[in-house]
């Protein structure tokens, strides 16, 4: 009896994980007006790891990605806009994987962090392993995952990274999201979520639901720090008229430049048009007005309406 419970169990958990697969997969193709694609950055990889490891690990992480239904950028064009845009090598921040799924026309980004302990091709060994993925549109990441396993082999470790990119396509996916929409008087103050500086007002975007952290700065003005709060499917309106004045000196952070939007806008466009890839032009279907995104990064950005 003990034995045929835990095997109905086990059938019920893989039944469970099938159903969350077909509905992350659902929730893809209805977010996305055509085929998802996917890009795949420079991994982290750590520890003592065999020759044979690194490709194990990417092949397995391909896999997933494929086993949803999302196209992989090619490894190539990566390359590519890389040589175009020296910023944004080695760079690991959220705004500069951003921007590589706007300049690759990718709808996710992941990048997998594996490191192993114990000496390499010597049988199991402890392993720790990571998964992160952004949503482009957002400019968030939408799913994080790290977990342990102590006694893995190679080709268990590269299977337990393939269930854990899948699970947390999943998670993005399904991650509830609405929209913000933000006005000044005047108009023209840079616009901080949750840190970092994402464009200036009028402002609109999609977010994750949930509490965002907002601050308007604009010269001459104080600041604004606003909690908003983005319910799922709803457009969160955020007015107000600034003070003229100046912040007390204790206040005012100082954002580093990668976090800043019109940085990118600098060092874009032209970088990207020299590399000659493919460098997808990210356009909304669902509005021909122009918005506050379009004047921010008229090359490559996203127009959004709620």
């Amino acid at each position: 009896m003990a034995i045929g419970g835990k095997q109905r169990a086990f059938g019920a958990q893989r039944l469970l994980r099938s159903v969350l697969l077909v509905i992350g997969v659902l929730c893809l193709y209805h977010r996305t007006a055509s085929a998802a694609s996917v890009l795949i950055v420079e991994p982290q990889l750590e520890g003592e790891l065999s020759k044979d490891d690194p490709a194990m690990l990417r092949t397995a992480t391909e896999a997933a990605l494929k086993s949803q239904q999302l196209s992989l950028i090619a490894a190539a064009d990566l390359e590519a806009t890389l040589a175009g845009e020296a910023q944004l090598q080695g760079c690991h921040t959220e705004l500069c994987y951003e921007r590589l799924g706007r300049l690759l026309d990718s709808q996710m980004v992941t990048r997998y962090r594996v490191k192993r302990t114990g000496p390499a091709g010597k049988g199991a060994a402890p392993w720790r392993l990571s998964v992160e993925i952004l949503d482009v549109e957002v400019g968030a990441m939408g799913a994080k995952l790290t977990e342990e396993c102590q006694s893995c082999t190679d080709k268990q470790a590269a299977e337990k990274l393939g269930d854990m990119v899948k699970r947390a396509v999943i998670e993005c996916v399904a991650k509830p999201r609405g929209g913000l929409d933000i006005r000044s008087e005047p108009s023209g103050a840079a616009v901080f979520v949750d840190g970092t500086e994402l464009g200036i007002t009028p402002y609109k975007r999609t977010t994750f639901a949930g509490t965002h952290k907002v601050v308007l700065r604009h010269v001459g003005f104080r600041s604004e720090q606003i909690d908003a709060v983005v319910e799922d499917g709803q457009k969160q309106k955020i007015e107000r008229k600034l003070v003229t004045g100046n912040d007390p000196v204790a206040t005012v952070e100082k954002t580093p430049v990668y976090k800043k939007w019109w940085f990118w806008v600098a060092i874009g466009g032209a970088a990207a048009v020299a590399a000659g890839v493919t460098a997808g032009v990210v356009i909304g279907t669902r509005s021909t007005t122009p918005t506050n995104m379009e004047r921010m990064v008229p090359s490559n950005t996203f127009t959004f309406t709620f």
